[in-house]
């Protein structure tokens, strides 16, 4: 009986570690991954790290090395108590690096050995300390490196511009907003985000060619003029890509084609965010204390509630 329930705890000793090793790797191709806990020791990232101690304790198993595996073992309980340690403390949470601690805690819990307790407690706190003194570490949530956000400007006032190109009104209102929207980033009053607003099947298509502008020139200027083409497209009723890109080379615009996933994914939230039913719209942030402006009102505001004498 008890050969069988030892064999039963092999089992498991090396498989546990086989389900580490593929939360590792599903951290590594999440997209969304790098919006949560990131770190690193001696430059090697804590993803490779955790896929490399999981085959060592696998292979610590198969060799029947008992000692070193428990000892690995209460190593990995005191890092894990730290990284968990860094996620409360920041207040955010990776599901992958909560679920690859639960792996551990589960073959420690199955392992410990009461005989042990010193080797156990020794290597608990030398993994605590060892994380403690050379994890670099990021609790703050960051875009993917191919996140482009049409953003401008390093005022202290956020302001969120939500507009659709086949919208008449955004048509009407544009050109009233360029000069006002260029001098206040000019002034460092604002920082502003343009926002497509997909009210119609075909901005989607338009918000998509407008980042692959920004892509290869990320200027206001730039941005302006880009916006100011793509209205003129949709009152000319372009609805597919290849008419629509051959428009924007016509008009002399170059463009940067891109994974645009990653950004579409930060706009959207904050069409949710701003509760976006309509366009024009915008939403001023300034410290905190959002007011929502629409139509020509929209102009008003930025003019007279931030131009600085």
């Amino acid at each position: 009986m008890r050969r069988i329930v030892l064999r039963k705890k092999h089992w498991i000793n090396i498989g546990l570690p086989v389900i580490g090793i593929v939360i590792a790797l599903l951290y590594s191709i999440c997209e969304e991954s790098c919006t949560y806990l990131q770190g690193s020791i001696f430059g090697v990232k804590l993803n490779y790290l955790g896929i490399l101690f999981m085959g060592v304790l696998a292979l610590s198993n198969i060799l029947k090395r008992n000692v070193i595996f428990l000892i690995l073992l209460s190593f990995g309980i005191g890092a894990e108590l730290y990284l968990i340690g860094f996620q409360v403390m920041n207040s955010v949470y990776c599901s992958y690096c909560l679920s690859f601690g639960v792996i551990i805690f589960l073959l420690f819990a199955l392992n410990f050995e009461r005989s042990r307790k010193t080797f156990v407690t020794a290597a608990l706190f030398l993994g605590f300390i060892f994380f403690l003194v050379l994890f670099q570490g990021a609790a703050t949530p960051v875009y993917a490196a191919d996140t482009l956000l049409p953003s401008f400007g390093d005022g202290p006032v956020k302001v969120r511009l939500y507009t659709d190109y086949f919208c008449k009104p955004c048509s009407a209102l544009e050109p009233k907003l360029e000069p006002v929207i260029s001098d206040l980033v000019k002034k460092g009053v604002i920082n502003i985000t343009f926002i497509d607003t997909p009210l119609h099947k075909e901005t989607t298509l338009y918000a998509k060619y407008f980042l692959y502008i920004l892509h290869e020139k990320k200027e206001l200027n730039y941005a302006l003029r880009a916006r100011a083409v793509l209205f003129e497209a949709a009152k000319q009723k372009i609805a597919d890509s290849k008419s629509l890109e051959a428009f924007i080379l016509q008009k002399g615009m170059r463009l940067k084609g891109f994974d645009v996933k990653s950004t579409f994914g930060v706009l959207s939230s904050y069409l949710t965010e701003d509760n976006i039913k309509s366009t024009p719209t915008c939403i001023i942030d300034n410290k905190g204390k959002k007011e929502r402006f629409t139509g020509n009102n929209i102009v008003t505001a930025l003019k007279y509630f931030f131009y600085k004498p």
